[in-house]
């Protein structure tokens, strides 16, 4: 039973060196302002941590099946198939552009509001979906499984790529659900959710250029 034991830890030893610079990728890469984070922030402070989780499950299951498509050789796959690549940003783009415009749009008097007419959060399958256009979220994972050992890739070190990662994305992007949710206090009079508004949809707008970047497939 001992010598199952070291079988079983040999393998992460040889492991953490990987393991380290995928966790410092994994930081960096998810604590940074992209479409997701400013989406989760924009969304906690309109609508609140309860409301936007389903969001947020949506982004982190997303996140997990483009590790899994990306560690299987996907990113390579799709490197050979620039026309998609290229449709992918211009949908993503749009994607932000309307998002971006429902919050300029919306209008922050609720008591003028019927229930029907009130701002939603994105779903769990919105939040999931978008993963497949965000250049930003299609970067980490190709990049991220790049960083697994070549010579020993297996579902071994591929799950333990997707386990690492996503322990370090999750906090990191809910930490942008949390700094959101606590402006909410803040934004106490329709002039505030206005402006607040304007500045989310411009940074919204900012990252477009990611989505029009030539994508690292490969």
């Amino acid at each position: 039973m001992s010598d199952l034991f070291q079988d079983l830890a040999f393998p992460a030893l040889t492991l953490e060196p990987w393991l380290l610079g995928l966790l410092s990728f994994a930081f960096v890469s998810s604590i940074t302002p992209g479409p997701n984070n400013i989406l989760l922030a924009a969304s906690g402070a309109r609508f609140g941590v309860k409301r936007t989780l389903g969001h947020a499950l949506g982004i982190w299951a997303g996140m997990v099946t483009l590790l899994v498509l990306a560690a299987l050789g996907f990113g390579a796959l799709a490197a050979t198939a620039p026309s998609l690549a290229v449709g992918l940003q211009i949908m993503a783009a749009v994607a932000l552009i309307l998002t971006a415009l429902s919050m300029l749009r919306e209008d922050v008097r609720a008591e003028q509001r019927d229930a029907e007419h009130q701002p939603k959060p994105w779903s769990f399958w919105q939040g999931l979906g978008f993963q497949y256009l965000n250049p930003k979220a299609l970067m980490m994972a190709v990049t991220a499984a790049a960083m697994m050992p070549q010579a020993g890739v297996s579902w071994t070190t591929a799950c333990l790529l997707i386990a690492a990662f996503m322990l370090i994305s999750i906090p990191c992007t809910g930490l942008w659900m949390l700094m959101g949710s606590a402006l909410r206090d803040t934004l106490n009079s329709p002039r505030r959710k206005r402006v607040f508004n304007v500045v989310m949809a411009a940074l919204l707008v900012a990252t477009i250029p990611l989505s029009l970047a030539p994508p690292a497939l490969s």
